[in-house]
């Protein structure tokens, strides 16, 4: 039938809804008797209410609730009354809007139940759209739908539909951002999350942080960032997204335009964002507890997330406190770097010296800062937001915090860089990174720690092992000859034999490997066949691969089911799964296609090949005098000039006026041309770094501090403002 059919049910206007009663749409090719499904349309198999219409086959009958196979029964009312429950969320949410005029004012959203239609009818789990262009639908199994959570998701897709029909198409925006389908559906599933806080999950980001936002490796899990939007801004910038971008216009640049930032403040905030992520700092219906539920069971259980949630970094040879971020877990444009940090007891502070490579590309730019969680793991404070090219910088535990993290951002200087020319299906070699070195004095980062406490939740029924001191569970078998460092592990029933070295941080389980392989760096084999020269590095994944010969995988890259074996090097973000392929030559760094599942061109291209070209420059660590830290606790604060030490410390525009300075018995510290009133904390230092006061003054913009007991000399005065990170150090004199 080629015009659209639409039944009337009523037209009789609701007074307590002040519209009249929307019409049941009934899709079109549901009209066509010639297909399967439309032979098999009447009236007594809906089930309809004021906004939603059910439709389903032959199958079930026209009483589905009494069906005796209960993957195929459902009760239509019990539908109905979660799809209500649904639909006024959304519409308190603002995402749904059903105003005269618009297509969803006018008619009922169609629920068309899979499965129900016989063998040769629709069949499948769940999927959103629209229903002719005309009105939001969506199609699910009946077993879909005995709880709420995978209606929020498909519902979303409808309603997502609906803003193109009614507010889109009527403005002349066209289709939303789909380059790689990301946004639909981690739209969807932050939607579904704000209704079912229980379906978070922690993996996504924890296992594709260092991945452009929108990576397509992450289609589903991308939404903690919505959630800190809707924390700071409110969801209506979020409804904003989908109403108000441009034809195909990346989600990023739409907010950053929509807000009017200019780039740097659009930096900061999505920094903030970023600095999150450690504790999960997601507050609305609770989402941050789920959040660090499902992290903790992960990094337990799940191997995937224990090599990917905190970054490695690299001790820079010859050094005992310089680190580089391995260019291969350097953060991509938005993405980030998590970096636990353990404090030595004896330590004041952790002291770190940041310094970015700017040569890598045109973009360079960063965002860093402290982050420390209580031992719930909720947040306690952050850090100011860092963003200087090379800094020195300090932040230590208080009171019942229990840990510290260091996060870098990848911030573009200029623009933001992922758009329609180069958005996320370009892979590593396209997309710009951003690695920067660490001096760290007064801890060690994650990897460092002492090796015992390393991935500790994981060593169980094992021993340690006696070439290298790492850690191997008893149903492994380990030869003598084989070198497991001691930040290493080897799990499950895993075999090695020969001089096979198991270095750095690199996890093994289940695989069976011999002759010269290494497996170096925070590498992750899982299962598997290895001989030879082989070699797995950076923050590579192979699971259950046969390798020999030279072969590599490095980088990020992730293979499974593969035969590698000749020459054949596999890196950058390649993916590669469930097909066995075989493949002895070439270089291989360009994005596999998720969907297409393709195998490996194997056609002997080279490191010069196109699409294995590094948008980024090559660089040079820097040398050991460029990264010295020259602070410790006997020189702090006053070895931090560069960055923290200033004759003032702001508030805002204004500043903190020290008086008199020099003094004999009073300091008076003041916030000059401001009438707001904070909560202090004045905490003094001698030159040596020692703390000699530390005072709390409350709703006030002014305080004074009584130094007739000091002796002559030099002294700091670092001060924090309502609770909230230390902001600037001043300097005063005592004289006599």
């Amino acid at each position: 039938m080629k015009h659209l059919l639409v039944y009337l049910v009523i037209s009789v206007c609701s007074i307590q809804y002040s519209y009249c009663q929307k019409t049941a749409y009934i899709p079109a090719y549901l009209l066509d008797k010639t297909t399967p499904d439309g032979s098999q349309f009447s009236w007594d198999k809906t089930y309809e209410d004021s906004n939603f219409i059910i439709i389903w086959g032959n199958t079930v009958g026209t009483d589905p609730s009494n069906y005796p196979d209960p993957a195929l029964a459902f009760n239509p009312s019990d539908i109905l009354d979660t799809m209500e429950f649904i639909y006024a969320a959304y519409k308190n949410f603002g995402f749904l809007n059903d105003a005269v005029g618009t297509n969803l004012h006018q008619y009922k959203v169609p629920v068309i139940m899979f499965n129900t239609w016989g063998d040769t009818g629709s069949q499948g789990y769940a999927v959103g759209g629209d229903a002719d262009g005309v009105i939001g639908a969506f199609w699910v199994n009946p077993i879909a739908m005995h709880t709420g959570q995978v209606a929020a998701h498909e519902f979303t897709h409808s309603l997502q539909a609906e803003a193109v029909i009614d507010y889109r198409k009527a403005h002349g925006l066209g289709a939303v951002w789909d380059y790689a389908g990301i946004f639909w559906e981690t739209h969807a599933n932050f939607m579904r999350n704000l209704l079912y806080p229980q379906d978070v999950t922690a993996w996504g980001m924890d296992c594709y942080h260092l991945e452009s936002w929108g990576d397509w490796k992450n289609t589903y899990e991308n939404y903690e960032l919505l959630m800190s939007m809707m924390e700071t801004e409110g969801i209506n910038m979020v409804n904003r997204l989908w109403r108000e971008s441009y034809s195909n216009e990346y989600p990023l640049q739409a907010y950053k335009r929509l807000a009017g930032y200019n780039q740097e403040t659009f930096n900061d905030k999505i920094f903030e964002y970023v600095r999150r992520m450690p504790t999960f700092d997601f507050t609305y219906n609770n989402l941050g507890s789920y959040f660090r539920q499902y992290r903790s069971a992960d990094i337990k259980n799940y191997l995937l997330s224990i090599q990917s949630v905190y970054n490695i970094l690299r001790k820079v040879q010859g050094t005992s406190d310089h680190y580089e971020m391995p260019v291969e877990q350097a953060p991509e444009e938005y993405a980030y770097n998590v970096i636990p940090l353990y404090q030595n007891p004896d330590s004041c502070a952790v002291i770190i010296k940041f310094k970015g490579h700017r040569e890598t590309n045109a973009h360079t730019g960063w965002r860093y800062g402290f982050v420390t969680e209580h031992a719930d793991g909720t947040l306690s404070r952050y850090s100011d937001i860092y963003k200087e090219n090379t800094a020195k910088i300090s932040f230590s535990l208080e009171g019942d915090e229990t840990k510290m993290y260091f996060v870098v951002m990848g911030a573009p200087s200029d623009k933001i860089t992922t758009d329609t020319s180069n958005d996320t299906w370009h892979g590593y070699p396209k997309h710009y990174r951003y690695p920067y070195e660490l001096a760290i004095s007064g801890a060690v980062p994650e990897g460092f720690q002492d090796a015992n406490g390393f991935r500790q939740q994981l060593k169980m029924d094992g021993h340690i092992h006696s070439n290298g001191g790492g850690w191997v569970q008893n149903s492994a078998s380990v030869d003598a000859s084989v070198y497991v460092a001691p930040a290493a592990i080897v799990l499950g029933n895993a075999t090695i034999k020969g001089n096979v070295r198991i270095d750095n941080t690199a996890l093994v389980k289940d695989a069976t490997i011999s002759g010269n392989t290494r497996i170096l760096d925070n590498a992750f084999v899982n299962g598997g066949y290895y001989t030879g020269d082989v070699i797995i590095k950076g923050k590579a994944y192979s699971e259950n691969n046969t390798m020999s010969g030279t072969a590599q995988i490095n980088m990020r890259a992730n293979v499974s089911n593969y035969h590698l074996s000749g020459n054949i090097i596999v890196g950058g973000d390649v993916v590669v799964y469930n097909i066995k392929g075989d493949c002895n030559n070439g270089v291989y760094y360009r994005l596999t296609n998720y969907y297409d599942d393709k195998l490996l061109e194997c056609d002997q291209r080279g490191v010069n090949y196109p699409t294995n070209l590094d948008v980024n420059n090559t660089y040079s660590l820097f040398a050991a005098n460029e990264m010295d830290v020259n602070c410790n606790c006997n020189s702090l604060p006053l070895c931090l000039t560069d960055t923290t030490v200033l004759p003032d410390a702001t508030v805002g525009s204004s500043t903190f006026i020290i008086s008199p300075n020099p003094a004999s018995a009073i300091v008076k510290f003041k916030i000059q041309d401001r009438n707001d009133i904070y909560n202090l904390q004045i905490i003094v230092y001698n030159s040596i770094g020692e703390l000699v006061s530390n005072s709390f003054f409350y709703d006030t913009n002014e305080a004074q501090i009584n130094v007739s007991g000091f002796s002559k000399g030099v002294y700091f005065a670092r001060i924090k403002v309502n609770d909230k990170t230390i902001l600037k150090t001043g300097k005063f004199v005592v004289a006599r």
